[in-house]
């Protein structure tokens, strides 16, 4: 009876100890979860789903109020103000008929939100409309029915938006319907035709998403637009179909069959396996505008089709050049370029308009893109090829005349007579391009500031890869390579700076010009820093005086070595060649660094009739001072039995070639190369060692052959006994144990005794 109160108590107080730590548990718990707000209340709303009526089919001819009334999945008056809503409602209709048939009604109404799937073959529909005006077809879910998503037939001022429309017979389909808009939806997987117009009139088609239509049978296209059939054969005219996107589908991305007087504008059309756009035997059909590439037969045919006006459209990616002008002696003004596929963006800061990845080629006449009196828009001309523009009369591959805010990115511009021309412009970036093979400039800048040149590769120009002029201030030129700029009479210079100041030039490499910079005319202020001048032919840096002075330029921490040319010529005054404590380096220095602190201990004369001078001239004939090596691990005459030391280093060189320790003593001098400041010295080698003291030196040699070392004494004993101790967690865990079990054992025995 005893053993079995002991045993109880044993168990409530195992109980208790659990029940504490659980408490405890459930403590740090709950302030975790508060700490992350776990317990805070959701107040957002719990809007309708579209399934918040499940219902069969709905038909509804002419009797729209007695619905309203009837039924709460319908509400409204049918006026323009309070519509008639039909909204958040699935209808399966099993393949009979269509989920929702409207007949017969000019009333106001709304179907919207809903999920409308499986009605029959068409001419049944998802949502059909018979003679119906006034309707607003918004954000529904249609998928996965026999007929067509949306059928309008005799229909007028209605409005198709946002609705999705997967794996249908046919998307929007408009029979005899007029002054409809079906706008901003997303048809995919159509069997037939992704949107269809038969004898249909004045509609407009925007903004919508039709790929992959038409894997039925023979194939049928992406928007179809055709005339009636027999007998009356009456044509679809005067419809828009405008910004859309149409891509991947079976036949033609757009088809126009025997209809007149149509407009095809802005639109995206790609990857179709027919042609982008095909007319057949339909007159004055304006194709503008659009951006047409990658498609299987090309990008437009036009088959007995009279007086078609195709313009501006981008061809598997080539363009015409064109003028954008602000004040309208272009071709067109940003608002309405924007309106065209090619062109993206409202013109903001954080949206500019967007010029990317066309092909203009300007075939020796005018500029390839010129922009002109544009200065409040922002742009970007990104990833454009621009070529061949015409070699006289001030044009360019890329010209801007009196614009503020623009970047050009990225871009190919080759073949041109000038690459890129800026003119009375400000607040441009030119950026990352490749600017080869423009015989007569690579970037010309006149009467142009706060410009920013960046990260270009420009080469191969007849006279100058970079030419800042007539009143070009303040511009920053960094990171570019101008190269390979060679012409006649020695004419073709990396930067030449004529009439300007104050411009940075930071951190480009020009070589193998005939003159590397040349700074002419007036020219002052201007900062040629940190740049790398090499190979040039005549001149690695020219300043010069011609019929006015260049004065106070600064050249600083550039490195000059033309090896075949004169590093320098300064025939100005003022010109300065160093900050007061660092100049350049110069490959013709004579002088030396005794001191090795990277200055040259004698002054580098610049040749010229100026007063050109580098106090400061960078230069290095040697390292000659030795590495630091101090050993901080083992300590000076510690002892160690048969596990090998470890050791630890510091080293001070920042030419640091190899590093290795030798372990000497009265058997001889061990030597071992290491990569690491610390480790452990090879314990094959200390095992062959006998007990006594040895020298421990680690040496350091630069790439210079400077060599250094540091050495202490280690003493190696004779035996290496095990450790004795024992580790507190261990002792109190053995402690432990044995009280456990002499308690169990007292209580046994006491047992035992009763």
């Amino acid at each position: 009876m005893k053993i079995k109160t002991f045993r109880n108590k044993t168990w409530i107080i195992l109980t208790l100890v659990l029940g504490i730590v659980l408490i405890q548990s459930i403590s740090v718990n709950l302030s975790w979860r508060g700490d992350r707000n776990e317990f805070s209340v959701d107040l957002t709303e719990n809007l309708n789903g579209s399934d918040f009526w499940v219902l069969p089919r709905i038909h509804i001819d002419a009797n729209w109020s007695a619905t309203a009334t009837t039924y709460d999945w319908c509400t409204g008056l049918g006026s323009s103000s309070n519509p008639y809503i039909i909204e958040n409602v699935t209808i399966d209709a099993q393949n009979s008929g269509s989920c929702i048939y409207i007949e017969s009604t000019s009333d106001y109404f709304i179907i919207q939100n809903c999920t409308l799937t499986n009605s029959q073959a068409s001419p049944n529909a998802a949502v059909r409309l018979d003679y119906v005006s006034n309707g607003k077809i918004l954000d529904n879910n249609i998928t996965n029915n026999g007929g067509r998503s949306i059928s309008f037939f005799g229909g007028s001022n209605n409005l198709v938006e946002d609705n999705t429309m997967v794996n249908n017979g046919y998307g929007v389909t408009l029979s005899y319907s007029n002054n409809n808009k079906i706008l901003k939806n997303y048809i995919q997987d159509s069997d037939f035709y992704g949107i269809y117009l038969w004898d249909s009139d004045n509609n407009y088609v925007s903004e919508n998403e039709v790929k992959h239509c038409g894997y039925y049978a023979g194939g049928y296209h992406g928007i179809y637009v055709s005339e009636s059939g027999s007998p009356s054969f009456v044509d679809s005219i005067n419809n828009t179909i405008i910004h859309n996107h149409v891509d991947n589908n079976r036949k033609s991305g757009i088809y126009i069959n025997s209809c007149d007087n149509n407009t095809i504008f802005g639109n995206d059309i790609e990857n179709n396996l027919d042609y982008g756009v095909y007319l057949d035997d339909s007159d004055d059909v304006n194709i503008i505008g659009n951006r047409i590439h990658s498609n299987s037969d090309g990008c437009i045919s036009v088959q007995s089709s009279l007086n078609i006006k195709e313009e501006w459209n981008v061809c598997d990616y080539v363009l015409d050049p064109f003028i954008i002008d602000e004040l309208g002696g272009g071709d067109f003004t940003w608002n309405q370029v924007s309106q065209f596929a090619w062109c993206s963006g409202n013109g903001s800061y954080g949206n500019p308009y967007t010029i990317e990845s066309v092909v203009i080629d300007a075939q020796s006449s005018g500029s390839g893109i010129q922009i002109q009196n544009s200065y409040t828009k922002y742009f970007l001309i990104y990833g454009c090829l621009v070529m061949n523009a015409e070699a006289t009369g001030g044009e360019a591959g890329i010209k801007l005349d009196y614009v503020h805010n623009g970047t050009i990115f990225n871009c190919e511009i080759s073949y041109n007579y000038a690459g890129i021309l800026l003119s009375n412009s400000k607040n441009i970036t030119i950026e990352g391009n490749s600017i080869d093979s423009n015989p007569g400039q690579g970037i010309i800048l006149a009467h142009s500031e706060w410009n920013l040149i960046i990260n270009n590769e420009q080469e191969g120009s007849n006279y100058y890869g970079l030419f800042l002029q007539a009143g070009s201030n303040n511009n920053s030129i960094s990171g570019n390579i101008f190269q390979d700029n060679t012409g006649a009479a020695t004419h073709g210079d990396g930067i030449r700076i004529r009439d300007s100041e104050s411009n940075n030039i930071t951190d480009n490499i020009l070589m193998y010009n005939d003159k590397g910079i040349k700074i002419e005319h007036s020219s002052h202020y201007n900062r040629i820093i940190n740049n790398t001048i090499l190979n040039n032919t005549v001149y690695g840096a020219l300043v010069i005086a011609d019929t006015a002075d260049s004065y106070n330029n600064h050249f600083s921490l550039n490195s000059l070595d033309n090896p075949s040319a004169q590093n320098a010529y300064d025939n100005g005054t003022n010109t300065n060649w160093d900050t007061g404590a660092i100049g350049n380096y110069w490959s013709d220095y004579g002088g030396v660094d005794a001191n090795d602190d990277g200055i040259g201990d004698t002054p580098h004369v610049i040749l010229g009739v100026g007063s050109g001078i580098d106090n400061f001239p960078i230069w290095d004939d040697g390292d000659d001072i030795l590495p630091i090596v101090t050993i901080l691990t083992p300590l000076n005459n510690s002892e160690y039995g048969s596990t090998a030391p470890n050791y630890s280093i510091t080293i001070v060189e920042d030419n640091l070639d190899t590093i290795y320790y030798i372990i000497s003593g009265s058997a001889g001098d061990y030597v071992r190369i290491i990569n690491e400041l610390s480790g452990t010295i090879d314990q094959s080698l200390w095992d062959s060692l006998p007990a006594g003291s040895y020298s421990f030196t680690v040496f350091a040699n630069d790439t210079g052959a400077n060599l250094a070392s540091d050495s202490i004494t280690i003493i190696k004993q004779s035996t290496n006994p095990p450790p004795t101790t024992i580790s507190f967690g261990s002792f109190f865990f053995i402690i432990t144990v044995m009280c456990i079990v002499s308690v169990l054992l007292v209580i046994q025995q006491k047992v035992k005794k009763k």
